[in-house]
């Protein structure tokens, strides 16, 4: 969730820096091994090279092949794998869920995407030139909270507090705009609190009702929540952070699973597994829920500075996702369209050695398993 640089820079680099690596390896092992074990030994030294103790990973490839596989140790405790079935907290996957809510508003004329903020929260210095879009497509010019060390030193302090989100916005406001609106991307996680608190006050219902019944229930996500409080409902991959004191390299790790989401809330507080994630990537990038005016609208790369962030949609050139991260956990799910393919890794650790950690791995394994994909982009 902190995000120190811009979510879709290190997208961008995760993708370049698979591009060649590990081909050659996989060509030259698939008369001896089988793609799944490939994929295995891969894996477990992209998880060696990332000190991460556990992962899910799962690769969907029509006409190539399905791949679903936990690897290392869901639970360090207990030495138990990590299961696909398992739940874990998604971080930043949940912007996709709250932009797509936004949109819908959109759809039903109840809002605009040039709505001001001021419209809904005036209190917000230049809230009367920050316009809805730029919220959504991270143009706004806000602080993000989340880079406020005082954040991280009250939420390390409680874990399990509850935070209302006037308090996050208190904490961006605090601070200077980082640039007039408009000018440039940046990531930015109080955007994602706004939009959350600009749904309920447009349906006068909790953020968290208007997902669960617009997008959770119509997809029939049964393994997906938005939860106000800090428990993992049923069995869960325990997420992990490095231990007091110890830097972010090093293996030895807290147990951060139960915490509370409120202080990610609708930037990045959803609870979800493998199954259901491999539903919602479709549906997002395909925007099943969307008018096709509004779909258009959310896979638009318009930020000057960047062609990777649309409308809460991050885009990887051949596929369409987002990343994910919040303490404990890390996410990376993709749609290709062009194969109607769907590769997502989830693994628990966050904060890791490097940003992006969950991308970096998952990209790697496409490049490995379906190399084509990334051939189509770059014409090699």
């Amino acid at each position: 969730m902190k995000k120190t640089k811009s979510g879709a820079g290190y997208l961008v680099i995760a993708i370049l820096s698979c591009l060649c690596a590990l081909t050659c390896f996989s060509r030259g092992s698939t008369h001896t091994l089988s793609k799944r074990d490939i994929l295995k030994k891969i894996l477990d030294s992209q998880m060696a090279k990332y000190k991460v103790p556990g992962a899910i990973v799962g690769m969907w490839f029509p006409g190539n092949g399905t791949w679903v596989m936990g690897a290392g140790q869901g639970d360090i405790n207990t030495g138990a794998a990590p299961v696909q079935t398992d739940k874990l907290r998604i971080g930043s996957l949940t912007k996709t869920f709250t932009a797509t809510v936004v949109l819908q508003l959109v759809d039903e004329k109840k809002l605009s995407l040039d709505d001001k903020l001021s419209k809904y929260e005036p209190q917000v210095p230049g809230a009367d030139g920050i316009t809805i879009r730029q919220l959504l497509n991270m143009t706004s010019g806000l602080f993000n909270y989340t880079d406020d060390a005082a954040f991280w030193d009250e939420f390390k302090k409680s874990p399990g507090a509850a935070w209302a989100p006037q308090r996050m916005v208190d904490i961006a406001i605090a601070h200077p705009a980082v640039f007039s609106p408009g000018r440039k991307y940046m990531y930015c996680n109080t955007n994602y609190i706004l939009l959350g608190m600009i749904i309920e006050k447009v349906t006068a219902r909790t953020a968290g009702d208007e997902i669960t019944t617009r997008i959770i229930d119509r997809l029939g996500l049964k393994n997906t929540s938005f939860p106000m409080t800090p428990d993992l409902p049923g069995t869960y991959m325990h997420g992990y952070v490095p231990a007091e004191g110890e830097k972010n390299g090093t293996g030895k790790f807290e147990d951060l699973s139960i915490c509370s989401p409120t202080p990610f809330w609708t930037a990045g507080g959803i609870i979800s597994n493998l199954d259901d994630l491999k539903i919602w990537a479709q549906a997002l990038a395909t925007g099943k829920l969307l008018s096709k005016q509004m779909h258009a609208e959310q896979v638009k790369f318009s930020a000057p500075n960047t062609k990777s962030y649309g409308l809460g949609v991050m885009n990887a050139g051949i596929a369409l996702g987002h990343s994910g991260e919040v303490p404990g956990y890390n996410s990376s799910m993709y749609y290709f369209p062009s194969s109607k393919s769907t590769s997502i890794t989830l693994i628990n650790r966050y904060p890791s050695s490097v940003e992006g950690a969950a991308d970096n791995i998952n990209f790697t394994l496409v490049n490995t398993m379906a190399p084509e994909l990334f051939k189509k982009q770059t014409g090699k």
